[in-house]
């Protein structure tokens, strides 16, 4: 968040109140970014502004840009560093004001939508003695969530992703909510789904992720700096149509769409009470 504007913090009844916001997508993928409409269809940024207090205010306008696009429209896609530009104006028409006046705590927040992917390649031998591939490509996907694939169970050296026939071994799926520096204000929350995972030569005992790992409602929620990790035990069979191969290489693809709420907090607004 570049700038949060909200003037006056203090009206009279039947006054208005100007919000202006600027946001940045510091993530290192495009991202997009839906502001919200209203029940009427209009867009009116209320998947931004989570609370305006419509008791006491009514949005009477809002419109928003963005880096790449100069009208408003419901959804924006933000390349890194692009950014989005919000302004609200904010009516109050209650009628008569009580001497203690109102209080409203706008609340706001922006969802960044985000795709990712990742993967690992793997081999399994039949015996060390078997010449197998000397390079196994991995990536790991960009942040601010990262998915990163280990292979866990290597018979060789340093765990590398090479198994043995008889070997038990598993991959376990990290996906991590990536911190920033200490001198940043950088609040976040990570929704998911549970993410994708296949694989291709290569097998899962059980459901990837299994199900025992996945909460109720099937909302995974990762927090700044925290991560979530699902072990998932493989299996594979060097008999191919019949015949005993020496190695076999595999890979295991993960990819997820979540949702990053960066939480920006709320600003106070008082409605005085005008008198006689």
């Amino acid at each position: 968040m570049e700038q949060l504007k909200v003037t006056p913090s203090e009206i009279f009844a039947d006054g208005s109140v100007k919000v202006r916001m600027v946001v940045r997508n510091v993530g290192e993928l495009p991202a997009q970014v839906t502001v919200g409409s209203s029940d009427n269809g209009g867009i009116d940024g209320s998947d931004v502004l989570t609370n305006h207090c419509p008791d006491i205010f009514d949005i009477a306008e809002f419109s928003a840009s963005s880096s790449n696009v100069s009208g408003t429209e419901p959804v924006y896609t933000l390349s890194p560093d692009y950014r989005i530009r919000m302004n609200w104006e904010l009516t109050q028409d209650t009628g008569n004001v009580p001497l203690n006046g109102y209080d409203c705590n706008l609340r706001f927040q922006v969802p960044f939508e985000y795709s990712v992917n990742a993967f690992r390649q793997l081999q399994v031998k039949s015996n060390p003695d078997v010449q197998g591939s000397e390079e196994l490509s991995a990536k790991s996907s960009k942040g601010p969530m990262k998915i990163e694939i280990q292979a866990i169970g290597s018979s060789a050296p340093r765990g590398a992703p090479t198994f043995l026939e008889d070997d038990s071994g598993d991959v376990r799926i990290q996906l991590e909510n990536k911190k920033p520096g200490e001198d940043s204000s950088y609040t976040g929350v990570i929704e998911l789904n549970p993410p994708k995972v296949e694989s291709e030569n290569v097998g899962f005992t059980d459901q990837c992720p299994n199900a025992d790992d996945i909460p109720e409602n099937g909302k995974i929620r990762i927090y700044e700096g925290k991560s979530k990790i699902f072990a998932c035990p493989l299996e594979w069979d060097l008999n191919q149509g019949g015949t005993q191969v020496p190695s076999i290489r595999g890979q295991v693809f993960a990819e997820a769409d979540y949702t990053y709420v960066k939480d920006i907090g709320s600003r106070s607004v008082r409605v005085k009470y005008r008198g006689n």
